[in-house]
């Protein structure tokens, strides 16, 4: 089964692509930069042959660049804060998710929590890294449950992996890499995954009766 192609239309690029182009004052100084097609007129990046934010022709768009140097100029050098919109949209198709996988509609749930990790892959390069490995070791855990309810622990092993290398002290993530590995024949590993899952939660008792059940196999 692959989940990440199966984002609709109604969670594309569209509404978080390239920012617009920015109107600029023709008294404004120009400078060339020496050795790179790049045209800086009024704080702003240009392609130096066709003096365009975005060009077609030179295969270049400034149009983040530019939109983070307005935003840093209009705030006094402060980042520019979250966007609401895609902050909503992500945890609009979280919950939307999260009610899909208690109705026991794990494939449909999973395309969800797709949805929701490509809208969060769009986050600009100022937003808080707290705040995208957060979203993305949830989302990924819950598209693991969805996979695994769906046998398919390949798939539900690779998204574990990711949440246990972005947040390595979340018992939940070990838990559902134990039970990937498990339903890949692999007891000894989803044994070790199973202790440190319990170490960092000591009152999870399904980690518990999960670690007990592997050791019979080991």
């Amino acid at each position: 089964m692959t989940t990440t192609g199966t984002s609709s239309s109604s969670s594309s690029t569209t509404p978080f692509g390239p920012r617009p182009v920015f109107p600029t004052s023709a008294d404004k100084e120009t400078y060339e930069l020496p050795n790179q097609p790049i045209l800086i007129h009024d704080g702003l990046l240009h392609c130096k042959e066709h003096k365009k934010q975005v060009c077609s022709d030179c295969n270049i768009d400034y149009s983040t660049h530019n939109f983070i140097a307005r935003q840093l100029a209009a705030n006094r050098m402060a980042l520019p804060p979250p966007n609401p919109q895609m902050e909503q949209a992500i945890q609009r198709l979280k919950t939307e998710g999260n009610d899909l996988f208690r109705a026991q509609c794990h494939f449909e749930a999973a395309q969800k929590y797709t949805e929701a990790l490509n809208v969060a892959a769009q986050r600009p390069l100022w937003d808080a890294s707290t705040t995208i490995v957060e979203e993305t070791t949830v989302l990924m855990s819950n598209r693991a449950a969805c996979l695994l309810e769906l046998g398919h622990a390949p798939e539900a092993y690779w998204d574990t992996e990711v949440v246990t290398r972005l947040k390595r002290g979340w018992s939940k993530g070990h838990f559902r890499m134990g039970r990937a590995l498990m339903d890949l024949g692999r007891c000894g590993q989803a044994a070790n995954e199973f202790r440190i899952g319990a170490s960092l939660d000591a009152s999870a008792r399904e980690i518990r009766t999960a670690l007990e059940k592997a050791e019979e196999y080991v």
